[in-house]
C-alpha cells in the first residue's frame, strides 16, 4: 500500500485536536450550564413516587394520574417554584411521597442501614481470609 503524502498528516492531526477541542467544549457547557425547565421537571419527577405504582417514579409511570402530577410539577417549575416547595406541597398531600427520603431522625435508619450492612459484611469476610487453614491429618504445619 502507498504511503500517504506527508502534508496530508499534519492536517488530519489538526482535525483530530479540533474535534477533540470542541468535544471537551460541549461536555464543559453541558456539566456547567443550567437545567432548563423540562430537565429540572424530568430530575424532580424521578424523585417523586407514584401512588398509583407500587416503588416507581411519576416519570416513569404509565398512570394518567403520574403524568397528571408531572404536569403539576412542569408547572410549578415554570411558575418559578424551588425543588422543595414543590415537593413540601406534595408531601402535605400525600405521605412518604419522596423516593428519596430526607436525611431526618426518622429516616435516619434508612441512611444508616445499608452503610452498617456492607461494613459487617467486610468485617466477616476479612475476617475468614486471614483464619489460618486447618492442617490436615497426618500432614505436617510447616509444609
Amino acid at each position: 500500500m502507498p504511503e500517504r503524502p506527508a502534508a496530508r498528516r499534519p492536517s488530519r492531526l489538526l482535525a483530530g485536536a479540533l474535534a477533540l477541542g470542541l468535544a471537551g467544549v460541549v461536555a464543559w457547557a453541558l456539566i456547567t450550564g443550567e437545567p432548563g425547565e423540562t430537565d429540572r421537571a424530568a430530575a424532580l419527577g424521578a424523585r417523586i413516587r407514584c401512588p398509583v405504582c407500587q416503588g416507581e417514579s411519576i416519570a416513569d409511570s404509565p398512570a394518567q394520574y403520574a403524568r397528571d402530577m408531572m404536569d403539576f410539577v412542569a408547572a410549578r417549575v415554570a411558575d418559578g417554584w424551588s425543588d422543595e416547595q414543590i415537593l413540601d406541597h406534595l408531601e402535605q398531600r400525600f405521605a412518604g411521597i419522596r423516593l428519596d427520603p430526607p436525611f431526618a431522625g426518622g429516616t435516619l435508619l434508612l441512611w444508616i442501614l445499608p452503610v452498617v450492612a456492607a461494613g459487617t459484611g467486610a468485617l466477616l469476610i476479612a475476617r475468614r481470609r486471614r483464619r489460618p487453614q486447618p492442617v490436615p491429618p497426618g500432614g505436617n504445619p510447616d509444609d
